[in-house]
């Protein structure tokens, strides 16, 4: 499969290109009329300019994935954003977050900073634009001198927040703390639940609890001025801190208040009160709040089942991690996902499989492996080692050899020396394992 995506891909670009060759060159259009007699007829005006600039914003995509010079990426997305060809152009986030990706890894942050200076004066202001293009800054310093230099429309608590986040990427707490406080004076925008919740998520990430419950406490009390009423995304982040700071008294006291609220708790939420449970050894109650979740119809994340996974590893009943693990697989052959189940996380399939092969599950930690193998991804050496040790004592050579030789396949670079050191441990019978499946 991976094969015949990489030959769409390359086969893909060359006509890419050439399309946007044509598309932003001075050559003259032709013109069509002689044989629009012989054409059938065409669709409606606006549908077909709407196909043909979705068409054009992809091949320009595929132009940017494809080239190497950081000036060239510059220039072709610069050009396009000039052209009147393209008229909606600065609607298409994936194709400046692509942009000033590749940019950032080519080195040019000023040339991913100049292209986003040229989104902005090439659009009619918004808050909207302006947030996304201040969440695309390579640095803060650029995204505050976006967020300074924008017209007074365009700034709102949106586009704060978005200046704010990019600060908190950056670490830079401190001017946080300032902006947000100066916001109002200095740029005519006071902060609002969106600002005030990004400053509760710095709080938190920087272990300032108290800070952070305080601003919350303002904001549900209204004690200070301009303090927006809190959210569920408001009670979330200071919960998952008291979780983090293993707070109980904190936790439980701010449950009841969101009880008390009325709010409606989501995902977030949940998952918050299942990982509580899972650290508190009391895995069993966090997965009875999948039901309760369901009959809500708040859909879980692989967020909900890892810590349901690892919970349950923790505590070393493997036979509900493997429950919860199918359990997960099985939501996700309902919604029409994969079946590789690529929504777990890494390390959940880490977990799993060292607890399988400690508890001697080697069919389910098999089965694990084998998933493993089919995302290109070689499990931990040392399972591995105990999971073929196994199946060689049951007499399943034949597994052990497969096991083996999609390790040797698999295995790349300096993890190479180490995996055939525990490969020349393993005895395997006569005959001596191939290097690919």
């Amino acid at each position: 499969m991976a094969s015949i995506l990489l030959r769409r891909r390359h086969t893909a670009q060359p006509r890419a290109a050439a399309r946007l060759l044509r598309a932003f060159s001075a050559l003259p259009d032709v013109d069509h009329s002689a044989t629009s007699a012989r054409t059938p007829a065409a669709p409606p005006a606006s549908a077909s300019a709407s196909a043909s600039t979705r068409a054009s914003v992809l091949d320009l995509q595929l132009a940017v994935r494809a080239e190497t010079d950081p000036a060239r990426i510059h220039s072709l997305v610069a050009s396009a954003l000039s052209s009147h060809d393209l008229p909606r152009l600065h609607t298409s986030r994936p194709l400046f977050s692509l942009a000033t990706s590749r940019l950032a890894r080519l080195r040019r942050p000023d040339l991913a900073a100049s292209l986003l200076h040229l989104l902005l004066a090439s659009a009619p202001a918004s808050p909207g634009l302006l947030a996304r293009a201040l969440s695309l800054f390579p640095g803060p310093d650029d995204a505050l001198r976006a967020f300074s230099s924008s017209a007074p429309s365009a700034r709102s608590d949106v586009s704060l927040s978005a200046l704010l986040s990019a600060l908190h990427r950056a670490g830079r707490l401190d001017d946080l703390k300032s902006t947000f406080a100066s916001a109002e004076s200095s740029f005519g925008v006071a902060p609002g639940r969106a600002s005030h919740n990004v400053l509760l998520h710095a709080l938190v990430k920087n272990s300032e609890i108290a800070a952070a419950r305080q601003l919350l406490d303002e904001m549900a009390n209204k004690r200070v001025k301009n303090r927006p009423a809190p959210d569920i995304i408001s009670y979330n982040t200071v919960l998952a801190g008291y979780s983090a700071q293993d707070d109980e008294e904190g936790f439980e006291k701010l449950l009841k208040e969101i009880s008390a609220s009325k709010l409606e708790p989501n995902v977030v939420t949940y998952n918050c009160r299942i990982q509580w449970f899972a650290k508190k050894g009391e895995t069993c109650k966090g997965e009875e709040l999948l039901d309760v979740m369901e009959s809500k119809e708040v859909a879980p994340n692989y967020l909900t089942y890892n810590a349901l996974v690892q919970g349950y590893c923790k505590e070393g009943n493997v036979g509900a991690a493997m429950r919860v693990f199918k359990r997960m697989k099985v939501l996700k052959r309902r919604e029409g996902r994969s079946d590789l189940g690529v929504s777990a996380h890494s390390q959940t399939y880490v977990v799993l499989f060292r607890s399988l092969v400690e508890k001697e599950r080697l069919d389910d930690a098999l089965w694990i492996c084998k998933s493993c193998f089919a995302m290109k991804a070689a499990p931990p050496f040392e399972a591995v080692k105990g999971l073929v040790e196994g199946l060689v004592k049951e007499e399943r050579s034949a597994e052990a050899k497969d096991i083996v030789a999609n390790m040797n396949y698999l295995v790349k670079g300096d993890a190479k020396i180490a995996w055939e050191k525990i490969a020349g441990e393993l005895s395997l019978g006569e005959e001596a394992p191939s290097s690919k499946p």
